[in-house]
């Protein structure tokens, strides 16, 4: 032993100068000895291995393990079988050997020590190499695991494909409403103004958020209500290509209700599931420890899709079928329990089956023998297939993930109450609004969110939970530095079976901002009204087409009408109003070529007949693609300058 103890200190001193894992415990650890142990192999104290531990330790050490049972003192089977089928050959050997030595001493050492060198470098790289593909290899599996989940799971999420012409390309479900019909019968140009004025709107389509992810090329959010009540929350995010361009635009919604529903139903599920479970017949297995042994029952590889005599019934067969991501924690695990650490072996991993797939497997064991010096010699347990349970529990995650996710990203607050009214979910929103009251889940809604000893008297979450009906309220919300304005929109949670209320979803929206723009575009408007009706100048509104839309008193007196309101009952157009036709047509190119025209002179025709000379001054409003909407005429009685004028005989 004292040849093997000097072989594997001069070994690990050299790696562990290289790396920190290579120090007596650490490799002790790896190996599943008592590091006391190895100190002891290493100082030449007699400390026989198992033909097992040699084996990892050549593992460990990137050694040939036929070399370290030699250097031990034994023999491989493989080793010995050559020696048995042809020694003289291996006699012929041993002779050679020993006269190049005797001719030349210094060689072997040279060669050995080269031999070595190259060899730990070799080991290097190729460890190094192994270590840079398993990582590649964990990220590709650990990608793809994450896009078959989506993939498999998008069922309470209906996800569109569109391309830049609004085409569906792909979809997880049938589409009711067409994108392209919703461009047909939606005057999008005038609907994005109106929103941008009242961003807390619902959409005005489902395809709504699509159009303004296309034009803006940016994530768009927002919530919409179709035509049988149900409310979505839809997102539309574009794909650009390497010009920033939109190729396709991938749309989601998401019916809040369903997500309840698919929560209850996974619940049930999950308790099917288990019931099921505990009836299964459960696959026993036997372990000897020394011999490495071990004895199955025929369930044990049926569960893995294998026939009793597939495998070799032994644990280092076992060590092979398992993950490569589980194998070091599963041997932590039992070493674990071999020392005492732990009372029962119970550890869940997974385990190749005979079609290549892996299948995730429940052990549990317990020590039952160990020798007189204290070493395990035997362990008995059961396993059973856990697949179903990690599946349901991956596809929880997924789902409740995507919702966490989903929810973040929305800009309204959201809370999920209970029937007495702790609050056990808020949104990254609720949380934002109501830092200094974190944690908020756990607490009563009216002490979390409102420091109130108990519920507001027009709470709408109290309502739905009595009725089971959506109720809404605005209430005004005291703080210490100022008042808001909330707006509540309360949902009820119904069991699916007995159709009892178990909870309420809570929609909050801050609507302070909006309500002080209201009230200021009011005192505008009713600024403008008093100026627009008192101003002694005349002023009217005309359309595309000459018809009146307003005037002041003004305009009507100019006219020699009493009101506003006989004025524009009598007269159905301005060419009406012109003594001469010409200085209508005139001044009708001058609208439809100019923006602004000032100082147009011409004679207008009164009530009574008579006529006077008007000087007007015009403002024309146009939309986006340059089309006459509307414009504004100020117009001024100029016939006392005019009389002047051809008194004087000139212009003043």
């Amino acid at each position: 032993m004292s040849a093997l103890g000097s072989y594997l200190t001069e070994r690990r001193k050299a790696l562990a100068a290289k790396h920190s894992g290579y120090s007596i415990r650490s490799v002790a650890k790896r190996i599943g000895i008592h590091h006391s142990y190895l100190s002891k192999l290493e100082r030449g104290e007699n400390a026989p291995l198992t033909e097992e531990r040699i084996h990892a330790l050549a593992r460990l050490l990137g050694e040939d393990p036929d070399l370290l049972m030699a250097l031990s003192g034994k023999l491989s089977d493989r080793i010995t079988g050559l020696i048995r089928s042809n020694p003289l050959l291996f006699l012929g050997s041993v002779e050679a050997l020993e006269k190049q030595n005797a001719s030349m001493p210094d060689a072997p050492a040279l060669r050995k020590d080269l031999r070595k060198n190259e060899l730990e470098e070799l080991t290097r790289l190729l460890r190094d190499e192994i270590r840079e593909r398993q990582v590649l290899e964990s990220q590709l599996r650990e990608q793809q695991r994450v896009q078959r989940t989506i993939l498999e799971n998008l069922q309470d999420v209906s996800v569109t494909l569109l391309d830049s012409q609004f085409r569906i390309l792909w979809s997880n479900s049938p589409v009711t409403e067409s994108p392209a019909t919703f461009l047909d019968h939606h005057d999008l140009e005038k609907i994005e103004p109106a929103r941008q004025n009242n961003p807390g709107e619902s959409e005005t389509g489902a395809f709504s958020t699509a159009w303004r992810a296309m034009k803006t090329r940016t994530v768009q959010n927002g919530t919409y209500r179709s035509p049988d009540g149900k409310h979505w929350l839809v997102r539309s995010a574009p794909v650009l290509d390497s010009h920033d361009n939109v190729t396709q635009i991938v749309h989601m919604q998401f019916e809040v209700t369903e997500l309840m529903h698919a929560k209850q139903a996974l619940e049930a599920s999950e308790q099917r599931w288990k019931f099921a479970l505990e009836g299964a017949q459960e696959a026993v297995w036997d372990y000897d420890v020394p011999s490495g042994r071990m004895q199955c029952s025929p369930s044990w590889y049926t569960m893995l899709g294998y026939k009793d005599g597939d495998l070799a019934p032994t644990i280092t067969q076992w060590e092979a079928l398992l993950h490569h991501d589980d194998r070091v924690p599963a041997l932590n695990m039992l070493s674990a329990h071999f020392r005492g650490e732990t009372d029962f072996y119970d550890f869940e991993y997974r385990l190749r089956c005979s079609d290549g797939s892996y299948k995730w497997i429940h052990s549990r064991g317990k020590l039952m023998e160990k020798s007189g010096i204290g070493t395990p010699m035997r362990i008995i347990g059961t396993n059973y297939d856990m697949s179903e349970r990690k599946a349901a529990e991956e596809q929880i995650l997924a789902n409740e993930a995507f919702l966490e996710n989903l929810l973040g990203s929305i800009e309204e607050g959201i809370s999920v109450l209970a029937p007495d009214m702790t609050v056990r979910y808020a949104n990254q929103t609720m949380t934002r609004w109501y830092a200094e009251e974190m944690p908020v889940v756990g607490r009563k809604c009216h002490q979390a969110f409102h420091r109130l000893g108990e519920c507001c008297s027009r709470c709408p979450a109290v309502r739905t939970l009595r009725t089971g009906c959506n109720e809404f309220e605005i209430l005004e919300i005291m703080s210490s530095t100022a008042s808001r304005a909330i707006e509540f929109n309360a949902y009820p949670i119904k069991d699916a079976q007995s159709g009892l209320v178990t909870g309420v979803i809570v929609f909050v929206r801050d609507i302070t901002s909006k309500r002080q723009i209201q009230q200021a575009l009011t005192e505008i408007e009713n600024k403008y009204h008093t100026i627009y009706e008192g101003a002694p100048i005349g002023m009217c509104t005309l359309d595309a087409r000459g018809r009146f839309v307003s005037m002041n008193p003004s305009y009507a007196r100019l006219y020699g009408y009493e009101s506003s309101g006989k004025m524009m009952n009598a007269v159905r157009d301005a060419s009406e109003l012109f003594d001469s036709a010409e200085d209508w047509q005139r001044l009708r190119k001058m609208i439809q070529a100019q923006d602004e025209i000032f100082g147009f002179e011409c004679r207008i025709r009164r009530a009574d007949g008579s006529t006077i000379w008007t000087s007007r001054t015009i403002r024309v409003v146009r939309d986006a693609r340059g089309e006459l909407l509307h414009y504004d005429v100020f117009v001024e009685d100029i016939e006392a300058r005019k009389a002047l004028e051809l008194l004087t005989g000139g212009p003043q």
